[in-house]
Formats: structure tokens, sequence, C-alpha cells
């Protein structure tokens, strides 16, 4: 059975992909840019990177491509890892639930999963190293229902891919030694060996790696913060109102299992983390929205109980099976429309075309992005430096008034002067996705090279 599940789930994932081999998401082309980025350094050489990619990215994803660039082109790589990926995390959840409960409640659990509208847009967004820790998570809550310090391994692989997930596992661990004696030691053992193991890298890169992390948790605790900014940042995904009505075809049984089990101390590695994520989404705590996916995988996997529960406590094998049926049927039929009006490139395939076709310019040339929508895109796939408001290594030259000098000025001459303060030669990607800016690129400092991009020829 858990073949067949992992079939339709493969087929629902690769479903966008029959009609564009666009990645689907955001992320994809800062991803891109990653890969290409690490192949210019020495393997070892990963804190050499600019400072925005070490705070933003763990060394692990990059050590991946690193390895399939013997086989495979880093925009090749793209979709096959987040579809392993996403798989992996289906078949670890699987894994634990079987060893949690038993066969049947694995299955529902990994039903549920496949038919999760909020862990298809999980997907969707190409949060690619939280899935990947988030597999390595429930492989390593696997080995912890037998005692195993196997584990250790995957609570480092957590540590090397996502941050997050590292201190959210970190605190769960604390939690569980601190409150189940029997297994103290054992506990006890994984989160001091987690963290010697993590320390090298996490020291090195400081600066970059924790302290991003750590200054909002500090500032969002704050007494000030409490009128309503203590979830800054929060991070890119549905508000916790959309995700709770998305969550609807499983969260009464999610919320019947977690009640069922949360007084049984054996049941802790699953309603721990249940409670943590669910006070970190509902009071709007640091990260919040980038929780919610881990509070979705949770209450999904406390559905898979409940359901389980329910129909074993029917004594009609009739009414078992009409309501088993209809509930399939159900979220089947959720999922596939679903993924059918929502399971599209974020971008216009034209527009990827053309940000592609900007590796046919001079190889000093730089590219000034318009809108921040599309940086991601332009960083991955233009091959190019990329000046881009706010973001990255190059956003050296104008400042923040600067920026919104050349959006609202209206002053040709204003915008000529600032466009002077660019690298040579300059070229400017105005997609359509654009904020709404009163520069024309219009005049005889501006050559059309195509629909989307113009070229900077002034040089005073």
């Amino acid at each position: 059975m858990i073949f067949w599940i992992l079939i339709f789930f493969l087929g629902l994932r690769l479903y966008p992909y029959f009609f564009s081999s666009l990645p689907l998401g955001y992320d994809a082309g800062l991803y891109l840019y990653l890969f290409k980025k690490f192949s210019l350094f020495s393997v070892f050489s990963f804190t050499s990177l600019p400072s925005w990619l070490i705070e933003s990215f763990q060394p692990g994803i990059a050590f991946i491509s690193r390895f399939l660039d013997n086989f495979i082109s880093p925009e090749k790589q793209l979709i096959p890892l987040i579809v392993f990926f996403n798989a992996l995390l289906l078949f670890s959840i699987y894994l634990f639930s079987k060893k949690l409960w038993n066969n049947k409640t694995a299955l529902w659990t990994a039903l549920i999963f496949t038919c999760s509208a909020i862990q298809y847009r999980f997907y969707w967004y190409f949060y690619l190293k939280n899935i990947a820790s988030l597999s390595f998570l429930f492989f390593a809550f696997t080995l912890f229902l037998s005692q195993s310090y196997w584990a250790l391994i995957f609570t480092i692989l957590v540590a090397y891919f996502h941050q997050q997930t590292a201190v959210f596992m970190l605190l769960i661990i604390l939690f569980l030694a601190i409150f189940q004696k029997k297994q103290r030691i054992y506990y006890s053992t994984i989160f001091v060996g987690t963290i010697i193991a993590a320390f090298p890298y996490y020291f090195s890169t400081f600066n970059n790696s924790l302290l991003p992390l750590i200054q909002p948790i500090l500032n969002g605790f704050k007494p000030q913060a409490l009128g309503g900014t203590l979830g800054i940042p929060s991070g890119t995904f549905y508000n916790f109102y959309t995700s709770l009505l998305l969550s609807l075809p499983y969260l009464i049984p999610g919320i019947y299992g977690f009640f069922v089990l949360i007084r049984q101390p054996k049941y802790y590695l699953i309603t721990i983390p249940f409670l943590i994520t669910s006070a970190i989404v509902i009071f709007n705590l640091f990260f919040a929205r980038r929780f919610i996916p881990f509070w979705d995988i949770f209450l999904i996997i406390l559905a898979g109980y409940g359901i389980t529960k329910f129909f074993d406590d029917r004594k009609s094998l009739f009414s078992k099976k009409i309501f088993s049926f209809l509930y399939i049927a159900g979220i089947l039929i959720f999922i596939s429309i679903f993924i059918y009006k929502t399971g599209k490139p974020l971008i216009d395939p034209e527009e990827i075309t053309e940000i592609s076709q900007l590796n046919e310019t001079e190889n000093n040339a730089s590219i000034l992005v318009t809108d921040e929508k599309y940086t991601s895109w332009v960083y991955g796939w233009s091959n190019r430096t990329t000046i881009a408001p706010g973001f990255g290594e190059n956003d050296i030259y104008w400042t923040e008034n600067d920026w919104q000098q050349f959006w609202l000025s209206d002053d040709r001459q204003i915008e000529k002067n600032l466009l002077l303060k660019l690298p040579k030669p300059l070229y400017i990607y105005n997609g359509d996705r654009r904020r709404q800016i009163k520069t024309t690129f219009e005049g005889d400092c501006f050559e059309r090279i195509n629909w989307r991009t113009y070229k900077f020829i002034c040089d005073n």
C-alpha cells in the first residue's frame, strides 16, 4: 500500500513539470546561485562564500550539489533534489509513525501527508534545506524510539542542513533529557554529541549563521515587542488562519489524537513538538510562518493516529468502509483541485528565457533588478553580477534612499546620476511583475535589448 501512496505522491509533485521544466517557487534561483558560486571555491571553503549565502544556507545542501556536479549541471539538479527530499520526508514520517504505532496508522499518516495542501505548498516554495532537515529529523526520531545512538548521525545532518530545525530539535531533545528520567543519559549524550559535532561550523560562522537567528529571538521577547511585532521576522508562507483553513481535512482527527496521547510520556516525542510549534504559530513568535509546515507535519502524524482510532472504534465493518471511502475520496479530490489551481511556476517562462539570455552579454556585465520579485531568478539564471534592492553582496552602490529615488523621483537626471554610480557594462531587467515605478528607461541613455531588458549606455 505504501508503494501506491508513494506513486500518487510523486505524481502530484511532478504534475507541474509535465507542462514546464521551470522549478516551482521563488527560492530555486537562490539555490542555483549557491550551487554555481560554491563550485568556484575549494570544497572545504564554504565559509569563504559571501556572508549572505552563509547566513541563508548551511553547507549540507551545497556539498550534495558539489558531489552531483560530477554527473549533472546545477540547473538540472534543482527538480530532482526537491522531489527526492520531499519523498524522503514522506518515507521518514511513514517509518516514524510505523515505529510509534503500527503499519495501519503509518499508512494513514502517509496518505494525509500526501494530500496536505500545506505540505504541497512547502514543496512548491522550494524550501529545500527545510524539507531535507525535517526528513533527517524524523529518521532521528525513529531511532530515538529504540534508543539507538545511530540517531546522532541524523541529528548532526539536521544541524548542517538547517539551523532553525536544529535549534528546534535540540530544544525537544533537551526537554526529553529533563523529563524522561529513564532515558536521560541517552538524550543527554545525543544533545551534547550534536553540539560538539556542529560546533566547528557554527563557531567559525557565528556572525553569519547563529547571530542573525538569535537577534530576532531576543528582540521578539522584548516588552515593547508585545504590541504585535513579536513575530518579526516570520518568514514567507501562509498565515496561521489560512493554514488552519487548509488543514481542516485532518484538523479534528489531529487534535483528537493529541488529547488522547498528551498525558502519556511515551508519546512525548510527538505531543511536545506539536505543543511547541503550536505556540510559535498561534502567538506569532519568531519565524512563525516558517514553522507552520512543522506544526502541520506533527498535526498530520497525530491525525494518522486519530483516524485509525476512530475507525478501530467503529463496530460495523460496513460503516468503517463507508467512512474511510468518503474520507479518502474527499482528500484526494481536495489535493487534486488544489494542485491543479496552484501548481504553477511563479514566473512566466518567457521571462526566464529573457533572463537566461543575459548569459550572452559581456562577461563583466552587471544586471540591475528593478524589483526584488526577480532577485532569485536573475541571481540564478543570468550568470552575471546581479544588483538587487536590499539583497546580496552587490547591493553596495546605492543607499535605501537612492533606490527610492530611482523608483519614484520621475526625474531623468536623478535617475541618470544614480545609474552612473553602477559598474559598466550595465543592463536593467524590468520584469512584468514589477512595482509601480516612474522610471521609463526611455531616451538616449537606454538601448532596448528585448521586451524587458535595457542597456544603459551613457558614460557621463
